[in-house]
């Protein structure tokens, strides 16, 4: 599988004439060899696929990589500018992305006869396409944080606050088998709702209020995300407003979405509901975004989106409206493209979940 992934960057390598290239980006590297660590880099030659890292990872990473040689990086010793040498490097390609400009320039004063060729989102694109294996990594993520949640659930009452929640249900995917979190659990209630990406409080939540569950797993490398929104006993008409319209607009999505829809025309669609209703001012974030290894990652669904929906991408749907000093929703479901009609991941409830106070 991984060894299909280097074939791909060497065809890259050789569409922009590169005799190598360096990848800095740690979730690249996993994607393509399997290892995660805080420090390291991947040179890519046309003979050659070299892992470098510092003492701590060197065993760990010889015992997950397959076909790929690790070399121990030491200070006070200059291994990337010793191995373009060693392999003739004349032409290579980074990716600029991750590869902070302090870096840049430690190559560029170092590493002598050798041209540095600037890689944009190639890598990034080859990861909008989940293999069997990373479908099957995402769906575990699914099932474990949906388990959290629904264990999480009869525990959202008036009284406790949302950082009691948000920690709670953190420990109880890993309590299911996540390998944590695939991002910071957000929890927000009453008027907070209308932060998008409010961090929660201690905040108490209350009778009459909404609260927005924002959640994931990370399984194995890969990432989950979803959003529900939960009424507390009887919620503000307008903010049960608000939910029909988002939760139309969430449907008209995994109604009319398919393989070959450009991704202008889906966030205009789901975004059409929401301005004929009204509301179009309130609500400011993109329709979705991939998810796989980063809970952000290519395609970007928005009004700037370049590309098409295509085949074996994962993707969310999160229309969301938020009205200052009132509150808000959002609704987020993982959906995966199909050559046929679209299969929608996520499995919990988003019609509104009551919970009586």
């Amino acid at each position: 599988m991984r060894e299909n992934r280097i074939e791909k960057v060497l065809d890259i390598m050789k569409k922009m004439e590169l005799d190598s290239c360096v990848l800095r980006g740690m979730e690249n590297i996993f994607y393509l060899t399997g290892f995660r660590g805080s420090e390291g880099a991947l040179l890519i030659t046309n003979g050659d696929v070299l892992l470098l890292t510092d003492f701590r990872y060197i065993t760990h990473a010889m015992e997950i990589t397959k076909d790929i040689k690790v070399v121990e990086l030491r200070q006070k010793q200059n291994t990337l500018a010793e191995l373009c040498e060693r392999y003739g490097i004349k032409k290579m390609g980074f990716d600029s992305i991750h590869t902070t400009y302090s870096v840049y320039k430690k190559w560029k004063d170092t590493i002598e006869n050798v041209e540095l060729v600037p890689l944009e989102n190639e890598i990034e694109d080859i990861r909008k396409y989940k293999e069997p294996e990373e479908i099957d990594a995402i769906m575990k993520a699914i099932l474990i944080a949906t388990e959290a949640f629904t264990e999480v659930l009869e525990k959202i009452y008036p009284g406790r606050t949302e950082k009691e929640i948000a920690r709670e249900l953190e420990y109880m995917m890993r309590e299911f088998g996540a390998d944590g979190p695939s991002f910071a659990t957000i929890v927000a209630s009453g008027v907070r709702t209308a932060l998008p990406h409010a961090e929660p409080t201690d905040k108490e939540i209350k009778e009459g209020e909404a609260v927005i569950v924002d959640f994931g797993a990370q399984v194995d490398g890969y990432c989950s995300d979803e959003t529900c929104t939960i009424s507390i006993g009887e919620i503000n008409g307008k903010i049960q407003e608000v939910f029909s319209i988002v939760n139309n607009a969430r449907e008209l999505a995994l109604g009319k979405m398919k393989a070959g829809m450009p991704l202008k025309e889906l966030d205009m669609m789901v975004r059409g509901v929401i301005d004929d209703a009204g509301y179009g001012e309130f609500f400011r974030h993109g329709v979705g975004h991939g998810v796989g290894i980063a809970v952000h990652e290519a395609p970007t669904i928005n009004s700037m989106g370049e590309g098409i929906l295509e085949e074996n991408m994962v993707v969310t749907i999160e229309p969301g409206i938020y009205l200052p000093n009132l509150g808000g929703v959002r609704l987020e479901d993982m959906v995966l493209i199909t050559e046929g009609k679209p299969r929608v991941l996520t499995q919990i409830r988003k019609d509104m979940l009551n919970i009586r106070a």
